[in-house]
């Protein structure tokens, strides 16, 4: 009888690997087919407005903060979380970094490059103890992440508001400025240090511990609790360095606009998550690669600018994202019960 089951329990374990794997390739295939099709789409209507130099630098330089907010959401969703607090993390982080770098008393202390590198990493270490505060929150006390990081995302935005009365900080050093726009021959610096960014992370998350606890948390939340993974402590890593890439994000905004303020950077959240959701990541968590989030980026960059150059309103951007938002979402379930049907006629005809 024991002879028998174990080859069943093989087989059944195979058929779910297979599976899933068979999920993740299939996003994967979706994913990069449709950047075929839109830079064809673009390459038809567009041509050589779109496809020059100059515009093809221009959407380059813009990916760096969209690309950090994205990642940050994906992070929270390969657990099954979301961060909805990201927007509001990088405002505040910002607000404190702006406000140490055009103190007087600071920067006749510390002299301009002291204050610059100050205020980054007063910026940088809020951001991630802000995240982290989410992880605390989900772990210790049980709280859903959407409950937990819209309490914070409201309690971020009314102190943020509270420092600056409700008016933008400006007048930020030039070096702190102009850092942004260095490049290697055409190609922004921000998007080389972007692209090994994405690559580092994404081969740690893949192959560490720390990895492998959040996406099977995300997989299997009660099962995970069993395997003497270090699951608590993962999550709230995790919601740490969504909390530490949202705060790089606000210092790239601060350093594009030269200026900042709470609510600066808002279409980002819709969009981050539509990115996260078109990279692969299951929005129930364990599935999904953090690189591919990169690819998404640059396709949703893409459409952004065109609708830029086509002359679109804000309000038809905003209208468009959640209509895409709607289909992706809409065709990620629908893959899920066609494997899973797949899997129940599989598992079936092994047991046979």
């Amino acid at each position: 009888m024991a002879s028998t089951s174990s080859p069943d329990r093989n087989r059944s374990r195979f058929v779910r690997l297979q599976a899933r794997l068979n999920e993740e390739l299939l996003a994967e295939f979706v994913l990069y087919a449709m950047i075929v099709v839109v830079v064809l789409l673009i390459a038809l209507r567009l041509g050589g407005s779109f496809f020059n130099q100059t515009n093809l630098v221009s959407v380059l330089e813009q990916v760096p903060e969209f690309a950090l907010f994205s990642l940050a959401m994906a992070l929270a969703m390969a657990s099954g979380g979301i961060d909805l607090s990201i927007i509001a993390v990088a405002n505040l982080s910002s607000i404190f970094a702006a406000e140490i770098m055009t103190n007087p008393v600071i920067v006749d202390a510390a002299g301009a490059g002291g204050a610059i590198a100050l205020a980054c990493a007063a910026a940088l270490l809020s951001a991630t103890a802000m995240g982290a505060l989410n992880g605390l929150v989900i772990v210790r006390f049980g709280v859903p992440p959407l409950v937990a990081t819209l309490s914070t995302m409201l309690l971020w935005f009314g102190l943020g508001s509270g420092l600056t009365g409700g008016v933008g900080l400006t007048g930020m050093p030039a070096v702190f400025v102009s850092a942004l726009g260095a490049k290697i021959g055409v190609v922004p610096m921000s998007f080389l240090v972007l692209i090994v960014l994405f690559v580092g992370l994404s081969f740690y998350v893949r192959r560490s511990i720390f990895g492998k606890s959040i996406f099977l948390y995300g997989e299997n939340k009660v099962a995970a609790l069993f395997t003497g993974l270090p699951i608590g402590r993962s999550l709230i890593i995790s919601y740490a360095l969504s909390g530490l890439l949202a705060g790089c994000a606000g210092l790239v905004m601060l350093a594009r606009f030269n200026s900042m303020k709470v609510g600066f950077g808002d279409t980002f959240l819709l969009q981050a998550i539509l990115v996260a959701v078109l990279s692969g990541m299951d929005p129930y968590g364990g599935r999904g690669r953090l690189l591919n989030v990169l690819a998404a980026v640059l396709l949703l960059q893409a459409v952004e600018n065109a609708f830029t150059i086509e002359g679109f309103s804000p309000y038809a951007k905003k209208m468009i994202w959640g209509g895409l938002l709607l289909l992706f979402m809409t065709f990620n379930f629908f893959v899920r019960r066609i494997v899973a049907r797949a899997l129940t006629a599989a598992f079936t005809g092994a047991r046979g």
